[in-house]
């Protein structure tokens, strides 16, 4: 199998984050979005696509490996490091949940991690009734804000 270290094709269906950081404000917030294409970003800072983060086969059917996104954020009191990385429930993308591909965000705050491993959406595709769509940070608060939303096609 050749793994190559291009990305599938993306698409406007594509689950993708940002991180804003506010220093004179005091906070950082990371979004998430589950279709990138009904979402509406901000010019800067650019989502990251967690498929594009993806090293598939050379037929872009099975993934055989993927990469992380480390960004940084400095505000007035805290620091911290955001690492972003594609969830995969299935590495068949034609299989069951293979293209439902989410992402995994770790912070560390001053060097300490606070969230560990936290998907956006759940695992499994069938059992997705909301997501994380936004995680807020304040200068010296311990607590992050955790925002969760429901799917736009549910009821």
């Amino acid at each position: 199998m050749l793994a190559l270290s291009a990305s599938p094709a993306l698409a406007q269906e594509d689950a993708a984050a940002s991180c804003a950081c506010n220093r004179s404000g005091g906070t950082l917030v990371i979004r998430y979005t589950d279709t990138l294409g009904d979402a509406k970003w901000p010019k800067e800072p650019r989502p990251i696509v967690f498929m594009s983060l993806l090293d598939v086969d050379e037929k872009t059917t099975s993934v055989t490996g993927s990469r992380s996104k480390t960004l940084r954020c400095r505000l007035k009191h805290d620091v911290f490091e955001i690492k972003l990385e594609p969830g995969v429930p299935n590495v068949n993308l034609l299989g069951r949940c293979g293209a439902a591909v989410t992402g995994i965000v770790t912070v560390k705050r001053n060097g300490v991690v606070v969230i560990r491993e936290k998907w956006f959406e759940e695992l499994n595709c069938f059992e997705r009734e909301k997501f994380l769509d936004r995680i807020t940070f304040r200068d010296r608060v311990a607590e992050p804000d955790l925002h969760y939303a429901g799917y736009a096609n549910d009821e």
